[in-house]
C-alpha cells in the first residue's frame, strides 16, 4: 500500500514505526529535523514541505496513493490537507483532530473524508475502560462491544493466585479464551501444559461479563470497585476523560491550577466537583481527602508533573494511579516506579489510524507490546483453506482465534470448533505473522 503521511510529530512517528516495514510510506513535514530523524531510522521517503500544498502532494505521488493520513498537531492544517487531497485522489483519507466540532461535522457528513479520529475521545475511552476494569493493563472492544481483549499482569497476591499452575488447571469461563502469555520478550500462544509465572501478562478474549469475572479473580486484593475518581488537568483531554467517567455515574473531582481552565470545567461538566488548586500541594491533597479516592488520572501538560502527582496520591492512599504520558518511551518507566497505568495518547491515536492500513475485511484492531502483538477482527474468505479445520490441530502458527462472530452469535471456541464461511474471527497474532495470516484467511 502506498501511504502519504502529513505530520512527523509523535503521532506521525508512531504511525511510521508501525507501517514502514510493510508499506511504501512518504512523510511530509515542514520540520526538516524531524524528517531527518525519521529518515535515518526508518525506510521511508521524506519531503520537506507544506502538507497542504497541491504541488508538494503531487511530488509525494498522490496520484498513486492508497491512503492519505493527515496527522499534524494542528486541526486546521489537517482539514485543509485532507480537502486538498480529496481533490487530487480517490485514496482513503484519515484525519486526526482534537476538535469536537470537526468530529461532529464529519459524523454529519459535512467533511468529505473517510475517517476522523479524535485524540481526546480515544484516550477518554481507553481511560474509562481501564477504570471500569480494575487490574487490567489494557482493554479493547471487538464485535460491536460483544467481545473484549483484556490484559492482566499475574501476581501471587491476586484474589486468585494462578502462579505456578498449568493452563489446563485454570477455571476458564465458557465465554473466554486465554489467547496469550507475554513473558519478558516472549509471546507464548499457550497450550494446556504451559505454566503461569509471576509477572506474566495474560491476554484474554472474552465476553464483557467474563472479562469482569476475570478481573475479580486476577486483580490484587486491595483493588475493588471504583466509585470516586480525581482527574488532574482540566484541558481538552482531561475534560473528555471527566465526561466519560461521569457517564459511568462515578463521583468525579477535577483539579487544575489555572483559574480560567477550572471555570471552563465547572461550566461544561456540571456533574463534577471542580477545584482550582495545585495538585502537587500536599496540604491541599490532605485537606480535600484526595487519598480517599479510588483512582487518580493525571493528564497535565508535563510528564514529570504527572508522575509526581501520581506518586503523591499513591502515598496518600489512592489505590489506582493512571498517567497520560507524552513520550511513549516513558511508559514502562512510569509503570516500574509505581504508576498503575501509563497511557500514551499518541500511541492510542496511532493505533486507530493504523487500522485503516489493514486488510479491508478488518473490522477491529488493537496492538500490544509496543506493536509486537496485534489483535484483529477479520472477515473470513469463503475460499480460505482453514475453514473446517478444528482448532485442536492448531492450524494458525503463531496465532490463536479468541472468538468467532457468526451471525448474531459470538462463539469463544474450544478444540472441536472450526471456522465457517461468513464468519469473522478475532485473532491474536505476532505482528510479523499478520500479513501471511490475512492471506490464509
Amino acid at each position: 500500500m502506498k501511504i502519504i503521511l502529513i505530520g512527523s510529530g509523535r503521532v506521525g512517528t508512531s504511525v511510521v514505526a508501525a507501517l514502514q516495514a510493510q508499506h511504501d510510506v512518504t512523510v511530509i513535514d515542514l520540520d526538516g529535523d524531524h524528517l531527518g530523524a525519521i529518515g535515518d531510522r526508518y525506510d521511508v521517503m521524506t519531503i520537506v514541505g507544506n502538507g497542504t500544498s497541491r504541488s508538494v502532494m503531487q511530488d509525494a505521488g498522490i496520484d498513486h496513493a492508497d491512503l492519505v493520513i493527515a496527522a499534524t498537531d494542528r486541526d486546521e492544517i489537517n482539514i485543509v490537507a485532507a480537502l486538498q487531497a480529496r481533490a487530487l485522489t480517490k485514496a482513503r483519507i484519515v484525519v486526526r483532530t482534537s476538535s469536537a466540532e470537526y468530529l461532529s461535522a464529519w459524523r454529519a457528513g459535512e467533511l468529505p473524508v473517510d475517517a476522523m479520529i479524535s485524540a481526546e475521545h480515544e484516550i477518554a475511552q481507553a481511560v474509562a475502560r481501564a477504570i471500569g476494569m480494575p487490574g487490567a493493563l489494557q482493554t479493547d472492544l471487538f464485535a460491536d462491544g460483544r467481545a473484549e481483549m483484556v490484559e492482566f499482569e499475574v501476581h501471587a497476591d491476586a484474589a486468585e493466585n494462578i502462579v505456578g499452575r498449568r493452563i489446563a488447571e485454570l477455571r476458564v469461563p465458557d465465554a473466554s479464551v486465554i489467547a496469550s502469555l507475554i513473558r519478558a520478550d516472549d509471546v507464548i500462544i499457550p497450550g494446556g501444559g504451559d505454566i503461569v509465572q509471576e509477572g506474566d501478562r495474560i491476554v484474554l478474549i472474552a465476553s464483557p461479563e467474563a472479562s469482569r469475572a476475570w478481573s475479580v479473580r486476577l486483580a490484587r486484593r486491595d483493588l475493588a470497585v471504583i466509585r470516586e475518581v480525581v482527574v488532574v488537568g482540566g484541558g481538552m483531554t482531561g475534560r473528555a476523560i471527566a465526561r466519560a467517567l461521569c457517564a459511568q455515574r462515578l463521583r468525579v473531582r477535577i483539579v487544575d491550577a489555572d483559574q480560567a481552565v477550572a471555570r471552563i470545567c465547572a461550566e461544561e461538566i456540571s456533574q463534577a466537583d471542580v477545584f482550582c488548586a495545585d495538585a502537587t500541594d500536599t496540604a491541599f491533597l490532605q485537606r480535600e481527602n484526595i487519598g480517599h479516592a479510588d483512582a487518580i488520572i493525571c493528564c497535565t501538560e508535563r510528564d514529570e508533573r504527572d508522575l509526581l502527582i501520581a506518586l503523591l496520591a499513591k502515598s496518600l492512599g489512592v489505590r489506582i494511579a493512571i498517567a497520560l504520558v507524552g513520550d511513549p518511551d516513558y511508559v514502562p518507566i512510569f509503570e516500574r516506579v509505581g504508576v498503575d497505568h501509563a497511557l500514551n495518547q499518541r500511541l492510542v491515536v496511532a493505533e486507530e489510524i493504523i487500522r485503516f492500513t489493514r486488510d479491508p475485511r478488518t473490522r477491529g484492531f488493537a496492538m500490544l507490546e509496543n506493536d509486537r502483538v496485534e489483535i484483529l477482527e477479520l472477515e473470513i474468505r469463503p475460499q480460505s483453506s482453514l475453514i473446517g479445520r478444528p482448532f485442536r490441530e492448531r492450524p494458525l502458527e503463531g496465532a490463536i482465534v479468541g472468538a468467532i462472530v457468526r451471525g448474531d452469535r459470538v462463539i469463544f471456541p474450544r478444540g472441536d470448533d472450526a471456522l465457517q464461511a461468513g464468519d469473522s474471527a478475532i485473532i491474536l497474532a505476532e505482528a510479523q505473522r499478520v500479513a501471511a495470516l490475512e492471506q490464509a484467511l
